[in-house]
C-alpha cells in the first residue's frame, strides 16, 4: 500500500471555507498519469496538484495540475497553493520559488507578515491577445444580448496567458449575476476558441473594496463555475489595462471572484510596462485548512 500526503488549503480566502479550494499532494513521483486523473476526480476540486522533482533548469519543482476533467497547462490558484503548500512543510526556504508547468516556468514570491505566509504572488505569463470572437455568438452562450456584450464600444477577447480565457465585459455587476449560461453552447464554444472557459466581468462603483467582480465557466474542463481562477487574473488585469479601465492613477487592483457561490473570493493584480515588456504580477491569501493521506 501506498501512503500519499496532501494538504488541502483554500486560495485568494483571508479565512477559512473562502476563496478556491485546492488540494496539493506533496510527492506524485510513483504515480502515473491515470492515477493523477483519478484522484483529481476523487477530490472532485476545480483543481488538484501533484508535485514532483523538476526537470529544467532554474525551477525549484515541477507542478503537474489536474481538473476532474483533464491536465492543465497552467493555473494560477494552484501555482499560488503549491508554493505555499511546500512552504508550509519546509520544503522551500526562502522567499523566491520558480514553478516548472507544462507551459514554462513561473517565479512565485513568497510575501510574510512575522513567520506567517501574508500573500503569495506569481509573475504571470506574457498575456497575448488571440482573437476577438463573435460577439453576437459569446453572447447568446451567456443567455444575453448581443449589446450586453459590446457596451460602451468593448467586446469579448481571447486573451492567452499560459492557457487562454475568453474575457467578456458586462456593463453592471447585476448583470453578471443574472447570468445563466447555455453549459452545452459554452462547452462548444470553449472547445472550437480553445479556451479554459468564459471569464464575465464587471467593473465596481468608485470606492468599493474592489475595482471588479468575476465569474468563470469552464464545463469543457468539468468545472460548472469556479470560485476564483488566478490563471484568469492575468487576461483580466491585460483586457482592463489595453482599454484604459485600471483604477484612476494606480497599476494594480482587488477583484472578486466566487460571489455567487457562496465562496467569496479577493484576487490581486498588477500590471506595469509596455507591449512586449508588459508585465503581469497576481497574487492572494493562502490558508491551510486540512491535511491528511490517502492509501492507494
Amino acid at each position: 500500500m501506498r501512503t500519499l500526503p496532501f494538504l488541502w488549503l483554500d486560495v485568494f480566502g483571508d479565512r477559512p471555507f473562502t476563496g478556491n479550494p485546492l488540494c496539493v499532494f506533496l510527492d506524485g513521483a510513483d504515480l502515473s498519469d491515470e492515477e493523477m486523473q483519478a484522484l483529481a476526480r476523487e477530490t472532485n476540486l476545480s483543481e488538484t496538484t501533484f508535485v514532483l522533482p523538476p526537470t529544467q533548469a532554474g525551477a525549484t519543482y515541477r507542478n503537474r495540475i489536474f481538473t476532474p476533467g483533464g491536465e492543465l497547462a497552467f493555473a494560477g490558484h494552484p501555482t499560488l497553493g503549491t508554493c505555499a503548500a511546500l512552504a508550509l512543510v519546509g520544503r522551500i526556504t526562502g522567499q523566491i520559488a520558480v514553478q516548472e508547468t507544462r507551459s514554462g516556468l513561473t517565479p512565485v514570491e513568497l510575501l510574510y507578515s512575522g513567520d506567517t505566509i501574508d500573500r503569495v504572488v506569481m509573475e504571470a505569463p506574457t498575456p497575448v491577445l488571440v482573437q476577438a470572437p463573435d460577439p453576437e455568438r459569446v453572447a447568446r452562450t451567456l443567455g444575453l444580448s448581443t449589446a450586453q456584450v459590446t457596451a460602451g464600444g468593448l467586446r469579448p477577447e481571447v486573451i492567452a496567458s499560459g492557457v487562454q480565457h475568453l474575457v467578456v465585459p458586462l456593463a453592471s455587476p447585476e448583470l453578471l449575476a443574472g447570468l445563466k449560461p447555455d453549459v452545452g453552447a459554452l462547452t462548444e464554444l470553449s472547445r472550437e476558441l480553445g479556451v479554459i472557459g468564459l471569464y464575465p466581468f464587471a467593473l465596481l462603483r468608485a470606492g468599493a473594496a474592489a475595482h471588479a467582480r468575476a465569474r468563470l465557466f469552464a464545463p469543457l474542463y468539468g468545472i460548472p463555475e469556479d470560485a476564483a481562477t488566478g490563471s484568469a487574473a492575468t487576461p483580466l488585469g491585460a483586457y482592463l489595462a489595453w482599454h484604459d479601465l485600471m483604477p484612476a492613477g494606480s497599476n494594480n487592483f482587488w477583484y472578486e471572484q466566487g460571489v455567487e457561490m457562496g465562496r467569496p473570493s479577493r484576487l490581486w493584480v498588477a500590471v506595469t510596462g509596455d507591449g512586449e515588456d508588459r508585465k503581469v504580477r497576481v497574487g492572494g491569501q493562502v490558508r491551510l485548512v486540512g491535511q491528511g493521506e490517502f492509501h492507494l
